[in-house]
């Protein structure tokens, strides 16, 4: 299938994206992109060893799913790709629920400035999971 170049774009930023969060969650031992989210499951689970296995997990897959997304920039799209993004849907998904709502929720928005921010990043966060989505979509 004939892809238009905006799609291409985003799978490019998607593989910048996901490879740059696994190497920084390797390096920096945080989950990159999606710290927030084992910030608030080590939170219930209280345990650090566990958080550990998940921010490794995390940036395990991410650099996974950038490679594949390289590489289907350049072949055919493996169907393990769309298995890959599918994955990374619903991970983002509950990076904004956990996140944007019950972790602003719980600790509220003040003024306009935390009202500015708070947009900001969901809205960050919405063009992320609109690219997964359209390059899941296109392969």
């Amino acid at each position: 299938m004939r892809r238009s170049m905006g799609i291409t774009i985003l799978q490019i930023a998607l593989v910048f994206f996901l490879l740059v969060s696994g190497v920084t969650g390797l390096m920096q031992s945080s989950a990159g992109n999606l710290n927030p989210v084992v910030t608030f499951l080590t939170q219930l689970v209280k345990s650090s060893t566990i958080s550990t296995i998940i921010i490794i997990a995390i940036a395990v897959c991410e650099l996974i799913a950038g490679f594949f997304l390289l590489m289907g920039l350049f072949t055919f799209s493996p169907q393990i790709l769309n298995v890959i993004l599918i994955i990374f849907i619903v991970l983002w998904i509950i990076n904004i629920i956990l996140i944007d709502f019950i972790g602003t929720f719980n600790s509220g928005i003040h003024g306009v400035h935390g009202l500015l921010t708070y947009l900001q990043q969901l809205s960050a966060h919405l063009m992320v999971l609109g690219a997964l989505i359209c390059v899941q979509y296109r392969n």
